[in-house]
């Protein structure tokens, strides 16, 4: 929480430095004066361009931005802002009182904000900005019932470079206050940044990528759809990792849009193969099994921050079908370290076919205090383990078994499967009393939409985020205009 709030706090400031400078800056308050909703739209639109600039470092993958916040917080962040800036671009236009009243002689972004003439695009390429911006936001809502993920994540990229470039166009042409000298360099460096954060994601990182290229040794079946993938390095250093992170694989292809986010399921190792346990789930996943041997595999990472903490003296880990990876890694990580705090997994599946040996993937059994508990949905004859699904329900069943209820009080929870058994989860845990600080997830959706608490108190942060940017813009332009 503490993360947030300072970065929530850093963020706002950002958001405001060009209102700032647009007060204080030489020659500011040399402009003739207009009424203040003309100013608060300005600053509407100063804000929100600074959000869609801000956004190219909350990808998920800018490594400082991932490390402090966490890579599915910032993942988040980029979502739930990408929609302010939207509503604060369509609404500031609407605010100008100068529609339909005569130009001033001395009011030069009368003609270049509210209409094309002169020779001034401005007009024209805000109207495209908005629309490519409007067609972004929309595309990404309904990624979740894309089949072409590949195709998505090319438009994406293209489509968020050509709104950072038709806005700056606008901004510099139609910006009362980027004729400022020092607010034009302003908007253009941060413009630039902007633009080199994109070219690292899309030209950088395969560069990078192509010097410590893998190949792929084997893929194998671990249960029905689920699979097995390993690849050892061809060239350069082996990616350094700890166990519960995960990597972006791309196989046979460096196009930056064509990498898929999975959890690595193997321990550091001198020879720095990786494993990924994978789930047929769309067309990379279907084509892994007759991919070739041999093929060239490119990874990126590692991120994330799944690691169990050093001070939980138990821990219970809730994972829902695919979501025993990361757990595996850990698992093995805790049989090298000669873990003994007790550790207890509940592992629920549909059915007993899609479900995963642990003891063949980390060993374990060596462990000196290890439980665990299967749970499924569909229970064969003679099943001995939890039946259901791992919602309140299933995990109320997991919780109170004779294994678990001992440490329930003082453990710390790892819950890792489908955005829904999460949620489900952290409702529960949370409702139960578990301190929030004791339930560690990480939810990786391009469309974040969890009801759970906690991710219920993301959404109102990030709307009070968003009305606090809106009421510093009237402030500060307020102050302005009384100064004035």
């Amino acid at each position: 929480m503490k993360r947030l709030l300072i970065f929530a706090l850093c963020y706002l400031m950002l958001l405001c430095v060009p209102l700032l400078m647009s007060w204080v800056l030489p020659n500011s308050q040399d402009l003739p004066p207009r009424p203040l909703r003309d100013d608060l739209a300005s600053g509407l639109a100063m804000v929100g361009f600074t959000a869609v600039l801000l956004e190219f470092f909350l990808l998920g993958r800018f490594r400082p931005i991932s490390r402090a916040l966490g890579s599915d917080l910032a993942m988040q962040a980029h979502q739930l802002l990408a929609r302010t800036a939207l509503v604060f671009l369509v609404l500031h236009p609407f605010l100008y009182s100068l529609w339909g009243s005569a130009q001033k002689p001395w009011d030069d972004s009368y003609a270049q904000a509210l209409r094309i003439s002169g020779g001034s695009w401005g007009l024209f390429t805000a109207l495209l900005a908005l629309a490519l911006l409007m067609s972004l936001v929309a595309m990404a809502l309904g990624q979740a019932r894309s089949r072409d993920y590949d195709r998505w994540r090319l438009w994406h990229g293209l489509l968020a470079l050509g709104v950072l470039g038709l806005g700056l166009h606008h901004t510099l042409e139609s910006g009362r206050y980027a004729q400022l000298p020092w607010l034009r360099w302003y908007w253009w460096a941060l413009a630039m940044l902007a633009v080199a954060s994109w070219l690292g994601v899309y030209l950088w990182r395969p560069w990078w990528q192509s010097r410590r290229a893998y190949h792929l040794n084997r893929v194998s079946a671990l249960a029905q759809k689920i699979w097995e993938v390993e690849i050892s390095p061809l060239a350069g250093k082996p990616l350094k990792f700890v166990a519960g992170q995960f990597a972006w694989l791309k196989l046979g292809s460096l196009a930056p849009y064509q990498d898929h986010p999975f959890s690595i399921s193997s321990v550091p190792e001198p020879s720095g193969q990786l494993r990924f346990i994978v789930k047929e789930a769309g067309d990379f996943t279907r084509a892994l099994p007759n991919t070739a041997s041999n093929t060239v595999a490119y990874v990126d990472g590692p991120y994330g921050n799944f690691a169990i903490p050093a001070s939980a003296p138990a821990i219970v880990m809730l994972a829902g079908g695919i979501g025993i990876a990361p757990f595996i890694s850990l698992l093995s990580a805790s049989v090298q370290q000669g873990e003994r705090r007790p550790i207890r997994l509940v592992y629920a599946e549909h059915d007993v076919s899609q479900m995963v040996s642990l003891q063949a993937l980390c060993a374990c059994g060596q462990l000196a205090d290890f439980q665990l508990l299967p749970m499924v949905e569909s229970p064969p004859e003679g099943w001995t383990g939890l039946v259901g699904r791992l919602d309140a329900t299933g995990l109320a069943l997991a919780l109170s078994h004779e294994a678990v209820a001992p440490l329930a009080a003082q453990a710390h929870y790892m819950v890792c499967g489908p955005g829904a058994m999460m949620d489900a989860a952290e409702a529960c845990l949370l409702a139960r009393g578990v301190a929030a600080d004791r339930v560690q997830s990480e939810h990786f959706q391009y469309n974040f939409s969890g009801r759970s608490p906690r991710a219920l108190a993301l959404r109102r942060g990030w709307l009070g985020l968003s009305l606090a940017a809106g009421l510093l813009s009237l402030l500060v332009l307020a102050l302005r205009s009384l100064r004035a």
